[in-house]
């Protein structure tokens, strides 16, 4: 570990890192395997310099969601935004973030997500914000009854492929069939 007092001082960046630790921890053990101690050793920082930060656990692990759903957020809106069809775009949106194992450098930050909101329903109302601001900003396109069963039927495969009872190419052809079933029939 480097010398924390001879290091030039860099406190954005040391917060970044720090976040960035706390999400891998997070993604690999669940919330109960991120302590301070395993942060701060990880980063490089004394325990003091992960408090500086943060005042406690329960302060960055919140922080850690904030951050985890601004960039969930920037996916979703990139997905969006690329989307032509009105009609279901969220959705199809959701159904990517939800079943894309590689999706745009976000695996470790969707599983540190749902690890977290799996195993402390604390974090979980973070979650339901999230996705009711979603659900309320696109009420227009994505409020079908279709649609929230395409985006169940999301989360039941994702469970599914989570605890690895399901094949990658079987998760995939199910997505296909998903994102399918999110434009209207003509």
């Amino acid at each position: 570990m480097d010398n924390p007092h001879q290091r030039k001082k860099e406190p954005q960046l040391i917060r970044q890192s720090i976040l960035q630790h706390a999400i891998r921890l997070a993604a690999d053990k669940g919330v109960n395997g991120v302590s301070i101690q395993a942060v701060a050793d990880l980063v490089g920082v004394t325990k003091g310099g992960v408090f500086h930060h943060f005042s406690n656990k329960q302060k960055l692990l919140e922080s850690m969601i904030v951050m985890l759903l601004a960039q969930l957020d920037e996916v979703v809106d990139r997905l969006i935004d690329e989307d032509p069809e009105p009609y279901g775009r969220f959705t199809r949106a959701y159904i990517e973030i939800t079943l894309e194992k590689q999706i745009m450098g976000l695996q470790q930050s969707w599983s540190a997500i749902s690890m977290t909101m799996l195993t402390d329903k604390t974090f979980n109302e973070y979650w339901i914000e999230w996705m009711n601001s979603r659900l309320e900003r696109h009420h227009q396109t994505d409020s079908d009854i279709e649609l929230k069963i395409v985006r169940y039927a999301a989360d039941g495969i994702w469970l599914t492929a989570f605890t690895e009872v399901e094949d990658e190419s079987e998760t995939q052809l199910l997505k296909q069939e998903l994102i399918a079933r999110t434009y209207r029939a003509k």
